[in-house]
């Protein structure tokens, strides 16, 4: 044993690797055994090196930068003066062994990384002993017949060694290929996880990012490659994890909340993430490795907004609706308290025109029959008016009904119009009627059809041009009836076409225009056409005049078909009243 342990204090070991922090750890190691260590960085120098010197073992890393360790062993191998030296192979825990290639002398054993002292020392150790042994066994070919016992001592020795080694390097296979299997099944999770994930080493260096961390902030581990360069793009990063923390999370094995920071991403947009960090493990150099997770937060905080938004605007439209319906309740109250002075001033007209009937005055071109006409004329505008708000009011409140019965839309329409052709002639206008069905029932409100109707024809003499045409079309569809009101006017501005049917809108607003009007008949209009389920639009050229369109649905209610004309059963100075009514913003 004296002459094992003298040859094991001067025994040379050459190690061969490119990787300066290998060696750094190799060589402390094997130091503390007092061998004679030298390294080399190449396969080239390691040849060299040992035909020119003395050398009792080889450990050799397996990925050389200009041949690899099999190779180098090979070539050792076809050397007869230095195959016998002993070749430990340095490999990574995550390579596939190839053990056909390790075990082809002078190869006979490997380490893996990252090293284990004790077991580096024992494979040296056992391996420089088998290699003195060899060299002992060489030495006593001679004693061969003398010491034929000790021979097979030693062989039986060797043998056993041998099945404990093949035991015990089938045993760390396997458990490589498990830990291998479970490496990747984790880098795969890593890979393929729906959140951001980012591995890093203590020192800040980035280990690896994921796809959804890329595909979050479009940046890839090539583009950032530390933490520090991060802090260009989110602050998350400004708390660097010192030992106090790193402690803290390795100690308490759980994640630890860093808190909500924005991310400026590659395209320039800003995401707001949760961040968390982890402590994983060690890495084969050491290090420690640390794990950030980002949860986006992004979509939430928008939604937050927009739903703190839509609280307020739901605040704001019922802070309207309550100041509209105070509104409407006043246009209500308003409107019912100015008709009732209308009233008065009409049965006060009233009145003064019996008187002036049986008075001596009676021509009429005297001043008094001039303002009382015009007196009369005002308070038609005056009731048109109110009725005007008071129905738009009603409508707005909800408490507006149609008294729907089955009529003929065509005989309606027509005594309608036919109605005001006296009316419409006297202004120098003529007026036609025409229709290609004469029969067509539907579900409507007589009266409001006629509001309908009187208010878009006053429009046409109100704004048609002297010697003007007034058309009323009536055509029949499937499930639709149209009725067409046109006029040979001045037009609409194409850009008013928009807003025509708004409520207070105006075509002419200006301080000298020619007809009067309160910007209500129009809107509702639109309501009445809407309440009976139809719709209204209209087309206009400016100096070609106007044309209005009315769709109305071909629907029935239940009950029977009334057949009576509504214009026929009012009186005709009724009749007269109603026409004034409309027709109360023309002046004669």
């Amino acid at each position: 044993m004296d002459d094992v342990q003298a040859y094991l204090c001067q025994a040379n070991v050459l190690i061969v690797d490119d990787s300066s922090s290998n060696v750094k750890m190799l060589t402390s190691i094997l130091k503390t055994k007092e061998y004679n260590v030298i390294d080399v960085s190449s396969g080239e120098l390691a040849l060299q090196f040992a035909r020119e010197n003395l050398t009792d073992i080889i450990i050799i890393n397996v990925n050389l930068p200009d041949m690899d360790g099999y190779r180098v062993c090979e070539i050792l191998k076809d050397n007869e003066k230095l195959m016998k030296i002993p070749v430990i192979y340095i490999c990574s825990c995550s390579e596939t062994i190839e053990k056909d290639k390790i075990f082809i002398a002078p190869g006979i054993d490997y380490i893996t990384m990252p090293f284990n002292n004790k077991e580096v020392l024992a494979r040296v150790e056992t391996h420089l002993k088998l290699h003195f042994m060899q060299l002992e066994l060489k030495k006593l070919d001679n004693e061969v017949l003398d010491k034929t016992e000790q021979l097979e001592e030693i062989t039986v020795e060797l043998k056993d060694f041998n099945v404990i080694l093949e035991d015990e390097i089938t045993q760390r296979t396997k458990t490589e290929e498990a830990l291998r299997k479970s490496e990747t099944q984790f880098r795969n999770a890593i890979k393929e996880a729906p959140v951001p994930i980012m591995l890093y080493a203590e020192d800040g260096e980035i280990v690896k990012v994921n796809r959804t961390w890329t595909e979050l902030t479009g940046y890839k581990i090539k583009d950032i490659q530390t933490t520090s360069e991060w802090l260009e793009i989110s602050d998350a990063f400004i708390k660097s994890i010192d030992d106090t923390k790193l402690n803290r999370l390795i100690n308490l094995e759980k994640r630890l909340n860093d808190g909500e920071y924005p991310v400026r991403t590659r395209d320039g947009d800003i995401r707001i993430c949760d961040f968390y960090t982890a402590y994983i493990g060690k890495m084969q150099d050491g290090r420690k490795l640390l794990m950030r997770v980002a949860i986006d937060l992004t979509e939430r905080k928008r939604i937050e907004k927009l739903q703190k938004s839509i609280e307020e605007e739901r605040r704001t439209l019922d802070e309207v609706k309550k100041y509209d319906k105070i509104k409407t309740e006043f246009f209500a109250n308003i409107s019912h308290e100015l008709r009732t002075p209308i009233n008065v001033i009409f049965s006060a007209l009233q009145i003064h025109e019996l008187k002036l009937k049986i008075s001596s005055f009676q021509n009429s071109s005297t001043d008094i029959y001039k303002y009382t006409k015009i007196m009369k004329q005002n308070c038609y505008r005056l009731l048109r008016l109110v009725n005007n708000l008071i129905d738009i009011t009603k409508i707005d409140a909800g408490y507006f009904h149609l008294n729907e019965n089955n009529h003929n839309i065509v005989n309606l329409i027509e005594d309608i119009t036919l109605s005001v052709a006296d009316y419409v002639e006297d202004k120098g206008l003529s007026i036609i009627f025409d229709t290609d069905v004469e029969e067509k029932f539907i579900a409507c409100d007589p009266e409001k059809i006629e509001r309908i109707i009187l208010n878009l024809l006053s429009n046409a003499v109100k704004f048609n041009s002297p010697s003007g045409k007034i058309m009323v079309n009536i055509e029949d569809g499937i499930e639709n009836i149209c009725v067409r009101i046109k006029d040979t006017g001045r037009g609409i501005p194409e850009d008013k076409l928009s807003t025509i049917f708004e409520r207070f809108v105006q075509v002419d607003k200006s301080l000298t225009r020619e007809h009067e009007g309160s910007g209500i008949g129009l809107s509702l209009v639109k309501s009445l056409v809407e309440l009976h389920g139809g719709r209204i639009s209209v087309t206009s050229k400016e100096g070609y005049g106007t044309e209005f369109i009315i769709y109305f649905k071909c629907k029935l209610v239940q009950g029977e078909v009334n057949n009576e004309n509504l214009c026929f059963n009012i009186k005709g100075e009724c009749n007269i009243e109603r026409i004034n009514l409309e027709f109360s913003d023309i002046y004669n």
